[in-house]
């Protein structure tokens, strides 16, 4: 994807080659296998010389630091987002002569950063069950659609950390009225380990 640092301007006399774009659709999360990200859709426009699209995006309204050239496709992936920031977001039309319509109703995202697991902890096996361990955690029912899945880590020395599984919400193995249950067994292979829970979304995920 091309990004340019600044807008095209729109140039009076346009507004009868392209029509305003039609009803965007909202953004909708997208889970990579290596990293999260956010897919945005609208309609497309009906023009027959219609040659591509530009999604104009910032973090302040009606001001688009940025402008992605997407070509002649009604769909893309946003940039990485800032978790915790708004985005500003509209999409405008050109042809094959170059003319670009006004853009899309604007409209807006926040990159919601998912709250921390709650009563994080780690329970060792003994006798027959030794080297076999439960790795247990509750989380709030309240923050469950900030959240899509879980990626556990772990670590012999607190530095470095190496992804040992990744449990979508589903996974709990119980719930109650406020919170959704997780209990991920793991077979421990050095005499200390360390484990990490970080609830993930489209937009990263939290430690």
């Amino acid at each position: 994807m091309r990004l340019e640092t600044q807008i095209r301007p729109y140039r009076r006399g346009l507004a009868c080659v392209l029509a305003v774009l039609s009803s965007l659709v909202l953004p909708a999360a997208l889970h990579a296998a290596d990293a999260p990200a956010v897919s945005l859709a609208w309609n497309a426009n009906p023009e027959s010389n219609v040659a591509g699209y530009k999604v104009h995006f910032g973090t302040q309204s009606g001001v688009y630091t940025n402008v992605a050239d997407v070509g002649k496709v009604t769909q893309t992936t946003l940039p990485q987002m800032v978790m915790g920031n708004t985005y500003y977001i509209a999409v405008s039309a050109y042809n094959s002569a170059g003319q670009e319509s006004p853009r899309s109703a604007e409209f807006s995202v926040t990159a919601a950063t998912p709250p921390p697991p709650v009563s994080t902890s780690f329970t060792m096996g003994s006798g027959s069950t030794a080297g076999q361990g439960s790795l247990k955690w509750k989380y709030p029912k309240t923050s469950q659609t900030a959240v899509d899945r879980f990626a556990v880590y772990s670590s012999e020395d607190l530095v470095n950390w190496n992804e040992a599984a990744r449990l979508s919400t589903s996974a709990a193995s119980s719930s109650d009225s406020q919170y959704l249950y997780f209990d991920y067994p793991y077979q421990a292979t050095r005499p200390k380990m360390f484990f990490k829970v970080a609830p993930r979304n489209a937009f990263g995920e939290t430690n």
